[in-house]
């Protein structure tokens, strides 16, 4: 089993991955099959690996070539509960985006994510 760290590392080189079937593959290994989104953008929740998909196919088409990471120190968790922070941008502006995360990580695969942002960085 992955710790914690490493289930983390692995979330965010997901919604990275630009290529589908090896993004399809790390989504069945640590996303639960009905796994919820909460993401303040949207109105509705995703539910489901098919919604995750959807969802980050629709943010990488937004922010082409930006990619995420995790700030260091920025993980926190007890219970199968987790906080921690990003950034998101591209090779220039690494920062454009910052905000945190909270999941609920149940048998060791995620259940539930629920995204916050930061004030855009100036």
């Amino acid at each position: 089993m992955s710790t914690m760290n490493e289930l983390m590392q692995k979330h965010f080189k997901i919604w990275s991955e630009t290529d589908h079937e090896r993004r399809r593959m790390a989504i069945d290994e640590i996303y639960s099959e009905n796994c919820h989104v909460y993401d303040p953008s949207y109105a509705n929740v995703f539910v489901g690996r098919d919604a995750l998909m959807t969802l980050i196919d629709e943010v990488q088409g937004k922010f082409p070539g930006f990619v995420f990471t995790i700030i260091p120190g920025s993980l926190d968790e007890h219970h199968g509960h987790v906080r921690i922070s990003w950034y998101y941008g591209s090779t220039d502006k690494p920062q454009s985006f910052t905000g945190q995360e909270f999941m609920i990580v149940e048998n060791g695969s995620i259940h539930s994510v629920t995204v916050f942002f930061d004030a855009p960085a100036e």
